[in-house]
């Protein structure tokens, strides 16, 4: 009878143990964090070569841009420097197609080469940028052209040295003009526009003395010096750029009497250029936007690989267009 009960006993034991591991929360395993996705496909990288004519300050801030756009959009760019030298220039375009680029952008040497260009770029989408090739080249989707409207700029010279001499109650100047290169598409483009701009602003004008200084601050102030010399009366000097602009206020402040005895006016609205306006030296200058032409043939050469509009482009849609803007003591600090 002991030994049943001791039996039954154990059974009840048994049975309530497995009936509290039974009853007993079941604690949860951690969850798996979820994998990252894996694209489908790999993005492709593109690369694009840039050939610059030469390292100018103007042309450094357009590559500098040029550069942090091409790291914005995931961009591998090649940047070469062609020192002036047309056939260097080719053959870095000729490097970059072997190499299997997908696009070239090219600040010309001199327009006048653009078609050898293309030739040399083969299958490679091509942006000018800066300097324009000849129009009839361009091709939409293919070959495009990023760049300010030349005619503009002068033309905002010459609107703003008519008021001023309408202003003096002026209505015939004597003037001198400095141009830039000779082979560069913008020389006489801003040349005639800002004559142009005197006549529409009812200024007639006589040019005493008219040479190329080569956008060079030297250049200009010794040409500049060696009229001063003829002992003429002047009103006004036009020069192409910021650079010659600054090499005929130095000469005009080391002769005589160290004065700046006209208005000197110029084009590009640099660092240097601003400083001089804010200081009452350059009377006028024009934004000619660095910043704006190189990242945009960056962004040009993938809109066309990506087989997309240019941005603020033409009707032809070969002309991705970048604003020229006047600059005077008035407005001189936005653009510091």
């Amino acid at each position: 009878m002991k030994k049943l009960l001791s039996v039954f006993l154990v059974l009840v034991l048994v049975f309530a143990m497995t009936g509290c591991q039974q009853s007993a929360p079941q604690q949860k395993s951690p969850e798996k964090a979820a994998a990252p996705a894996t694209p489908s496909a790999e993005t492709k990288q593109y690369q694009i070569g840039f050939s610059i004519a030469v390292r100018d300050q103007f042309l450094t801030s357009l590559e500098m841009a040029a550069t942090k756009k091409a790291e914005e959009l995931g961009v591998k760019l090649e940047v070469y420097e062609a020192k002036e030298d047309i056939s260097t220039q080719i053959s870095h375009v000729q490097t970059c197609a072997v190499k299997g680029f997908d696009a070239m952008v090219v600040n010309m040497v001199n327009a006048d080469n653009a078609a050898e260009v293309l030739a040399a770029a083969g299958d490679m989408k091509v942006v000018f940028v800066n300097r324009a090739p000849d129009l009839a080249l361009l091709e939409k989707g293919k070959y495009v052209y990023v760049g300010s409207d030349e005619n503009v700029s002068g033309g905002l010279q010459g609107k703003f040295l008519a008021e001023h001499f309408q202003a003096e109650g002026k209505t015939s100047i004597n003037i001198v003009v400095f141009k830039g290169d000779l082979t560069h598409p913008a020389t006489p483009a801003r040349t005639n526009s800002a004559l142009n701009g005197l006549k529409e602003g009812g200024i007639e004008y006589n040019i005493l003395y008219e040479d190329t200084a080569n956008w060079d601050r030297a250049t200009a102030m010794n040409k500049f010096v060696q009229f001063m010399g003829k002992g003429e009366s002047l009103d006004a000097v036009i020069c192409n750029n910021d650079e010659m602009a600054l090499g005929v206020i130095e000469a005009m402040k080391t002769s005589g009497s160290g004065e700046i005895f006209c208005p000197v006016v110029g084009i590009d609205a640099t660092v240097v250029g601003c400083e001089s306006v804010k200081a009452g030296e350059m009377a006028f200058t024009v934004f000619q936007s660095a910043v704006g032409q190189g990242a945009g043939s960056v962004q040009a050469a993938v809109d066309i690989l990506d087989g997309k509009d240019l941005q603020n482009a033409n009707e032809d849609g070969t002309i991705s267009w970048v604003a020229f803007e006047p600059v005077g003591p008035e407005n001189v600090d936005e653009y510091m």
